[in-house]
């Protein structure tokens, strides 16, 4: 797993959407989440079955992190089975906006999470290291371990499927932290292995303290991804610009100024100010308007826009970009060619 930054993330995250929604109907984005979220539960149930058999087997500190992990995993994996099954209902009259920031609010606890058990298992390992405790049965340890690690690959294929399909960010976090466990499950085997032919006691502490820490980083990653979306970040700037050319292919739109956007689950809201003829009558300013938001609509099909229209050159006295104050000065009415 590589850790990207947010920006990257979102961009990646954005294109994902966008080549699902044009692939498949919400209806079946919808089904694909909840299969995915079910059968995390499913596996990760399995697997923390066999992490607890290998443990009391072996009495190994790194298959008691990866139990650990399987406890949380199980727990966050019905948290995301019962966010996405909300994140997916319509918008209602006291929810206008619907339910999509219940992921990445999902992906911020399960963040969190990771966080805490890293930082307890590094004070478990340190405890070990200084009280060491021999391993035994680590063969069986070895076996159980494998198998896990098999199951898992199976379930990060799935997701990687649904995540194309979808963009869920639910999913896409479930599948980092589960190629996290991959990888921790790799190391894991090898420290036992390693621990049972040397006979060394400090390896299986040592490694699970790296394996803590990885965990660590790569909840940052997941947080970093879901606050953005939870403080309404703009999507990509590639995107906005998209969506300004869009706007501005159309000749009777002189200019397109106070551009918002922001993301929650599948959908993206747009908000933006157009400049029109001022002689134009209100139902052709209307027309010109819905014109664009259909334009918009076949390049991102699940944007939710909405625009305001003026007279090319009036003064404006407020704008939406105004750095937390909401009113400008008139000479300022035309700044924002780049917004």
């Amino acid at each position: 797993m590589q850790a990207l930054t947010a920006n990257s993330e979102l961009a990646s995250l954005s294109r994902s959407r966008q080549k699902a929604e044009a692939m498949l109907s919400p209806e079946e984005q919808g089904r694909l989440k909840k299969r995915a979220t079910m059968l995390a539960l499913v596996v990760g149930l399995t697997i923390l079955g066999l992490k607890g058999a290998a443990w009391m087997m072996t009495g190994a500190t790194s298959i008691l992190t990866a139990a650990l992990d399987s406890v949380l995993d199980n727990g966050i994996a019905v948290v995301n089975f019962m966010a996405v099954r909300q994140a997916l209902k319509p918008a209602s009259r006291s929810y206008r906006f619907g339910f999509g920031k219940l992921e990445p609010l999902a992906g911020l606890m399960q963040a969190a999470f990771i966080f805490g058990i890293g930082l307890a298992v590094i004070v478990e390992s340190i405890d070990r290291l200084r009280h060491p405790v021999a391993l035994v049965n680590a063969d069986m340890g070895i076996g159980a371990m494998v198998l896990a690690t098999v199951m898992m690959i199976g379930m990060i294929i799935y997701q990687r499927h649904v995540v194309r399909c979808t963009g869920s960010l639910v999913v896409r976090a479930d599948s980092i932290h589960y190629q996290a466990d991959v990888m921790m499950h790799l190391s894991i085997i090898a420290s036992l292995a390693l621990s049972h032919w040397l006979t060394a006691s400090w390896i299986d502490p040592v490694a699970t303290i790296g394996i803590a820490v990885f965990l660590m980083w790569n909840a940052r990653t997941i947080a970093a991804d879901a606050l953005a979306i939870l403080v309404d970040k703009e999507i990509p700037e590639e995107d906005r610009k998209k969506i300004r050319q869009l706007v501005l292919a159309f000749p009777q739109v002189a200019n397109v100024h106070d551009l918002r956007t922001r993301s929650s689950g599948s959908h993206i809201f747009v908000q933006l100010h157009l400049e029109l003829d001022g002689d134009l009558t209100l139902a052709q300013a209307h027309d010109i308007s819905e014109a664009v938001i259909e334009a918009v609509a076949r390049v991102f099909p699940n944007a939710d826009t909405q625009i305001h229209q003026e007279p090319v050159g009036l003064p404006r006295d407020r704008s939406w970009c105004g750095g937390g104050s909401s009113h400008r000065s008139a000479h300022d009415g035309h700044h924002d060619a780049t917004q």
